[in-house]
């Protein structure tokens, strides 16, 4: 994969084939968005014939590194979302733009400590970090080809916070994945903004890198800042 991971991080083939499967499974949003509708780590890991007891809380906390969510009355990425009255603007990038680009680190410290001690706490990062890395290797030898025809996805939603200022929620990793493999699911997000009459426009594209190997390493360092953002949250080194 040319990803500097710990034993353990990088699932077997059994795992990752659940995990691909998981996100395929997830039944589509509805049209309207009549219910609320959700992809998550954590809703996934909860699907998880291994799951342990107890282990509720602490998914509930993974969505912070990998969400979709959206319905009748708001929208986010990540844990974050704003009510659908307040967006803007939903920007689009391809998912290369999403994944590739240059991505802040800051993010690292700032979970640091956010995954209580609770039961499951282990498994549940152990299998969040395999999560997010069965989806980059599902997605790895398409992501480092350098294509023109690629759709725009949903990835950032500007919007106005309380006090009047403008602010952005991004997609990460997780969310740029899942987008791309399940195309309905951005659709479907689109359609509800373009309902509501919120323009929908794409994102100032980031300037990649050319070749396969620039572009495999690009891979490399985004799905190391992922992982590092887990373990960070969760107290526990490589």
């Amino acid at each position: 994969m040319g990803v500097d991971l710990v034993k353990g991080d990088v699932p077997g083939e059994e795992e990752a084939g659940w995990v691909t499967a998981a996100v395929d499974a997830i039944p589509a949003p509805g049209s309207g968005t009549a219910r609320p509708w959700k992809l998550s780590i954590g809703t996934l890991l909860a699907r998880h014939p291994r799951t342990p007891r107890g282990a509720g809380r602490v998914l509930g906390l993974l969505d912070r590194f990998g969400a979709i969510e959206f319905g009748p009355r708001k929208v986010g990425f990540d844990g974050d979302d704003a009510s659908w009255e307040k967006v803007i603007e939903i920007r689009t990038r391809t998912v290369d733009d999403l994944v590739l680009g240059p991505v802040s680190e800051s993010g690292i410290d700032q979970v640091r400590d956010f995954l209580p001690p609770v039961p499951g706490r282990k498994w549940a990062v152990r299998q969040a970090v395999q999560t997010v890395t069965a989806l980059v290797l599902a997605a790895r030898r398409d992501l480092v080809e350098q294509r023109d025809d690629r759709e725009q996805l949903p990835c950032e939603i500007v919007y106005l916070g309380r006090l009047g200022g403008v602010k952005t929620i991004d997609a990460g990793l997780f969310a740029a994945l899942c987008l791309e493999r399940r195309p309905e699911i951005g659709a479907a997000l689109l359609e509800e903004a373009r309902r509501r009459r919120i323009a929908v426009c794409p994102a100032k594209p980031h300037r990649l890198a050319d070749g396969t190997t620039q572009r495999a390493e690009a891979l490399r360092r985004r799905t190391q800042t992922a992982v590092a953002r887990i373990r960070a949250a969760a107290g526990t080194d490589p």
